[in-house]
C-alpha cells in the first residue's frame, strides 16, 4: 500500500502527463484544422482523431472547474461516478481504458447477434412466403 505522499505525487504526475498529451493532441488538431481550411481532405483515421481531440477539448471545460475552484477536486471522484465519460481521453488510466473497450466490444457483439437474429427471421418469412 502506498503512502499518502506517494499517492499525491502519483496523482500529480497523472495530471501532468494528461495535460501534456492533451496539449500535443491540440497542436495536432490545429494542424488538421489548418489543412481543412485550406481545402485539403483528411483520411478516415485523421478525421476520427480530429473528432476525438475536439470531444476531449469540450470535455475539458467542466473538468477545469474542478481544478480551478479550491478544494473541489475532492468531489471529482463523485462527479466521475455520476458522469463516467467526463474526463478527456488523455486522462484515462489503462484499467479504465481496457474496461471501456471491453464494454464497447460487448455492445458490438450484442448488436451483431441482434442483426443476425433479425436476418434469420426475415429469411424464414421469405421462405414461408415462397413455400
Amino acid at each position: 500500500k502506498k503512502s499518502i505522499g506517494q499517492r499525491i505525487v502519483d496523482e500529480l504526475k497523472h495530471y501532468y502527463h494528461g495535460f501534456r498529451l492533451l496539449w500535443i493532441d491540440t497542436k495536432i488538431a490545429a494542424r488538421m484544422l489548418w489543412r481543412i481550411l485550406h481545402g485539403n481532405t483528411l483520411s478516415r483515421r485523421e478525421r476520427r482523431q480530429f473528432l476525438r481531440i475536439c470531444a476531449d477539448l469540450f470535455r475539458l471545460v467542466p473538468f477545469l472547474v474542478f481544478l480551478v475552484v479550491p478544494f473541489m477536486e475532492f468531489l471529482l471522484p463523485v462527479a466521475l461516478k455520476l458522469f463516467p465519460n467526463m474526463l478527456p481521453s488523455t486522462f484515462e488510466t489503462k484499467s479504465k481504458k481496457e474496461e471501456r473497450l471491453k464494454k464497447e466490444l460487448r455492445v458490438k457483439l450484442e448488436l451483431a447477434k441482434f442483426l443476425q437474429d433479425t436476418i434469420e427471421e426475415m429469411a424464414l418469412k421469405n421462405k414461408a412466403a415462397k413455400g
